[in-house]
């Protein structure tokens, strides 16, 4: 070996990195670009998380091409010594410091975990508005109780305003719920309900997605996920209630049909209690199947 590969290694390591902070830059990686609150506490858990592991990670790497430089390029009057020691204060930092570092990952990790709760309301003075969403195959119905409207494959949301997620899913084993930008991801089963909270900052438009592979549908069960001012979503919901499309019972049955790649439709009326009877409907075996 000589100093031409170590120059090469240092240079693909470099590039390396360069390579990853221009991906990272882009606006197509949701993560490190986040615009809601639970979105951004998580982004700053991970590069909490990062930072610490760097302590370790970045004198391993420089020993690393130290040792390379020592033993394999320069070599001169270099005694190799196999049973060399540096002592108990050595040992004690080679092992010291990486469990400090683990100790002090877990801690914050314990902290953020319990705090992020996706179950946990936010924190706010304006009233939380309530979705419930199906996650259906290959498509995901998002009803407003309180609007009394639903659509198809298309979520809007006032911006500033805490979100609340009552999640199921229907005619699918299981799926996972995620817009990137806003929240972390939770999963809707069958038969069952889980919750999710969230805040946009400010108005935008984002993309919600399934991630959690569920068949051939699974790479087109996206939609788009619109925070919009207080003034325009209810606009929005005056728009939908004069659509054509009403959410009765035997419509449903229709709707939860697998179809790949459905476009958005809005529904301007939704039976009473209709996400309810959805998740009821697996307790009472029994009971006809909607």
């Amino acid at each position: 070996m000589n100093k031409k590969y170590l120059i090469t290694g240092l240079l693909v390591v470099i590039i390396g990195i360069i390579g990853i902070a221009i991906v990272l830059a882009n606006e197509n990686a949701l993560v490190v670009h986040p615009k809601g609150i639970i979105a951004k506490s998580i982004l700053e858990l991970i590069a909490t998380n990062i930072l610490l592991m760097l302590i370790i990670i970045v004198p391993t790497y420089i020993f690393l091409f130290s040792v390379v430089w020592k033993y394999c390029i320069k070599k001169e009057g270099i005694k190799y010594d196999p049973n060399h020691s540096y002592g108990k204060t050595g040992e004690l930092l080679m092992w010291g410091l990486p469990s400090i570092i683990v100790v002090v990952m877990a801690i914050i990790t314990w902290n953020f975990t319990h705090k992020l709760n996706p179950y946990k309301p936010l924190e706010s003075n304006i009233k939380p508005l309530i979705v419930q969403v199906v996650a259906l195959n290959w498509k995901w119905l998002f009803i407003y109780p309180e609007q009394g409207i639903a659509t198809l494959n298309d979520l809007h949301i006032p911006e500033q305003t805490p979100i609340h997620f009552k999640l199921t899913a229907d005619n699918s084993p299981m799926n996972s719920f995620w817009i990137p930008q806003l929240s972390g991801q939770i999963y809707s089963m069958t038969g069952m309900t889980t919750q999710l909270h969230l805040m946009a900052d400010g108005p935008g438009e984002y993309t919600g997605r399934a991630v959690e592979i569920n068949g051939e549908g699974y790479a087109g069960m996206t939609f788009p996920a619109k925070s919009i001012s207080h003034k325009d979503f209810d606009e929005w919901i005056n728009q939908v209630k004069k659509s054509p499309h009403h959410l009765t019972e035997n419509d449903y049955k229709e709707l939860a049909k697998p179809f790949i790649n459905r476009s958005v439709i809005y529904f301007s009326e939704v039976e009473q209690d209709l996400f309810q009877k959805i998740i009821q409907k697996y307790m009472y075996p029994t009971t006809p199947v909607l």
